[in-house]
């Protein structure tokens, strides 16, 4: 088992994101499995497109991408290709530029194209359930990562724990705040994601079902959008309104959480963890700038979302259950050696079979430990 490492530069990734919604293909061939799976009791296939998908004789596999404006979702294509590649099949990326209406187009051309499989990042969870049960109709596997889609029944989804991350979150931000106030209270800003998004929508539910049980913490949410400028501008209208008087902050992803930082840093709050002014701060992903900050002292934690592991995983799915005509487990433990987290758990979803990639928490106490896809990528940079 190789240790994965990508070098993505933000510049590169502007690049990429320059070039628009295109679709690009790339060849190599060198067999390789990130994890493995042991599984227990009966298995399922709500999809029932195993047989006829592995007979197919395509060596085509295509991702199908909701954005590169955020240095989360370019690692994670990076490593969908990487996986692809590596386990000997062509690969097709294209990007949609979080539209989701052109995601549906390039989804339905994929389809047209009769690939081994289809490897997805939903836009909006339910705007791509349509054409996710056309793919599934034509006897084509269908891998939802990340963003899932909200009814459609596929072959297989690999997501993360949401609400967990936004539970974890939360309770980060109510240990600091005791510590800081002497009990859980003070003024709390969450800057939540878009609601088209179901990853965003459970971890603002799992963040507020913590927060709802401490009355004393006064809760201020604004929507951010998961934009980087709309974050930023709702943090900032915010600090203007309260007279910068606020004690924590809450962002669910680090591309926004920037937005936050920098709106911060300019209404004069940015100050290091243990000085009397920092304003708590509290982010999820574990992207490289935000490994940065926490380095420096500037943030309190990221709840992690491993993006390096998606696409090796998704591709180990399918080689190991799909292609030999095999229905994916809906039981059972992922283990494996590459990433920070070890296990993650096979279970029966309401779309079909899932894998469940489990939250950590990042932060001074073990930021120097092996295993961060966000301080891998720092360290590939030279930071």
């Amino acid at each position: 088992m190789k240790k994965r490492m990508i070098s993505i530069l933000l510049t590169a990734a502007m690049m990429i994101t320059a070039a628009g919604c295109g679709s690009k293909t790339q060849e190599t061939a060198a067999p390789d499995s990130a994890g493995t799976a042991e599984t227990g009791g009966e298995e399922t296939a709500e999809s029932g497109t195993a047989d006829a998908a592995s007979g197919s004789g395509s060596d085509l596999i295509v991702y199908t991408q909701k954005t590169m404006n955020q240095y989360f979702h370019v690692a994670l294509q990076e490593k969908v290709e990487e996986a692809v590649t590596a386990a000997g099949f062509k690969v097709e990326v294209a990007n949609c530029n979080n539209d989701s209406t052109l995601q549906n187009d390039q989804f339905r051309n994929f389809i047209s194209k009769g690939p081994k499989a289809i490897i997805a990042n939903a836009v909006d969870s339910d705007a791509l359930n349509d054409v996710a049960n056309d793919a599934v109709k034509a006897g084509i596997p269908v891998i939802m990562v990340d963003n899932p889609a909200s009814t459609a029944v596929v072959d297989g989804s690999v997501k993360f724990d949401n609400y967990e991350c936004g539970r974890m979150a939360a309770e980060r931000i109510v240990e600091a705040l005791t510590e800081k106030n002497g009990s859980p209270s003070g003024r709390l800003v969450n800057v939540y994601g878009a609601m088209s998004s179901e990853c965003w929508r459970l971890r603002k539910d799992g963040f507020e079902s913590v927060i709802s049980e401490y009355p004393d913490i006064e809760y201020i949410e604004v929507p951010g959008e998961g934009e980087r400028a709309k974050s930023q501008e709702a943090l900032t209208n915010v600090i203007a309104k309260y007279n910068g008087e606020i004690d924590a902050v809450h962002c669910p992803s680090d591309d926004p959480g920037l937005g936050c930082a920098e709106a911060m840093q300019i209404a004069g709050l940015w100050y290091p963890v243990g000085d009397e002014k920092h304003v708590i701060f509290v982010t999820g992903d574990g992207e490289p700038d935000a490994v940065r900050f926490l380095k420096e002292g500037y943030y309190d934690a990221i709840i992690v979302e491993d993006a390096y592991a998606y696409g090796p995983i998704a591709v180990d799915l399918l080689t190991q259950y799909i292609f030999q005509g095999e229905t994916i487990p809906t039981s059972g433990t992922y283990t494996n050696e590459d990433y920070y987290w070890k296990t993650a758990e096979f279970m029966d979803g309401e779309t079909g079979p899932v894998l469940q990639v489990p939250p950590y928490a990042l932060d001074a106490s073990n930021v120097g430990e092996e295993g961060h896809w966000g301080v891998a990528a720092l360290e590939a940079e030279g930071q």
